[in-house]
């Protein structure tokens, strides 16, 4: 996935150096046209990434992008793109980065993945469809050195996470209430979530120690760059 990413922006280096260079301090009016570049990454003769910019005079800027990742002619990848302030030292091309991206993983049709990035390919966070329900009830939460530390399930489907894992606990909120009252201790996240949905070994868990309701008690390493969160007094 990330070499796909990257063998298309270098592949789209020539071409926005071209839609990109003139007078960057103008902005694009409202409406302006998208167009579209196909590129063959793989050399089979049939193109396979896809990008998509805007264009008026003097500013051109790709925006999204899409990936064939296996060749079957449907895309599975969807990137959105923005781009830095930083230059290389040549001073023509700004940086692209990734913004937001769709996955369909294993190729039957469903966008089953979505990535929230930061700069520097931090993922901030990712939703899951595990069941295909196109409903994202699973997220993850990442940490600094691009891991995830918090994972929070919607086991209801009502919008709100009823189950938080982290590396070696879990919280979960059995009355829906968005308030942590139960709590399973196991050595990973898998066990862990196994345990909380199963409502297997839980103890009772009271506001002040639960994590996710104070998280001045989550050790650094379980810590996400961001997060949902619900503090009391």
């Amino acid at each position: 996935m990330k070499k796909n990413f990257f063998i298309l922006i270098s592949l789209l280096v020539p071409i926005a150096i071209f839609v990109q260079c003139g007078d960057s301090d103008r902005s694009l009016p409202a409406g302006s046209p998208m167009k579209v570049i196909g590129l063959d990454t793989s050399g089979n003769g049939q193109n396979d990434a896809f990008g998509y910019y805007l264009t008026t005079k003097g500013n051109r800027r790709v925006v999204y992008q899409e990936i064939d990742k296996n060749g079957d002619r449907r895309s599975d990848e969807f990137i959105w793109v923005g781009s830095t302030g930083r230059r290389p030292s040549n001073g023509i091309l700004q940086e692209a980065v990734k913004v937001y991206e769709e996955s369909d993983e294993n190729n039957d049709g469903i966008i089953e993945t979505i990535r929230w990035y930061l700069p520097n390919e931090y993922i901030s966070m990712v939703f899951k469809d595990s069941d295909k329900d196109s409903y994202f009830e699973t997220t993850q939460y990442y940490n600094f050195q691009k891991k995830p530390v918090r994972t929070e399930i919607d086991t209801n489907k009502d919008g709100f996470a009823d189950i938080y894992i982290w590396s070696t606990r879990a919280e979960i909120d059995s009355d829906f209430d968005k308030i942590p009252d139960m709590i399973v201790l196991g050595n990973s996240p898998l066990e862990l979530e196994d345990k909380a949905i199963n409502r297997r070994e839980t103890k009772t868990l009271v506001k002040t120690n639960s994590w996710f309701l104070n998280a001045k008690l989550i050790p650094e390493t379980d810590r996400a760059i961001i997060g949902s969160g619900l503090t009391v007094d």
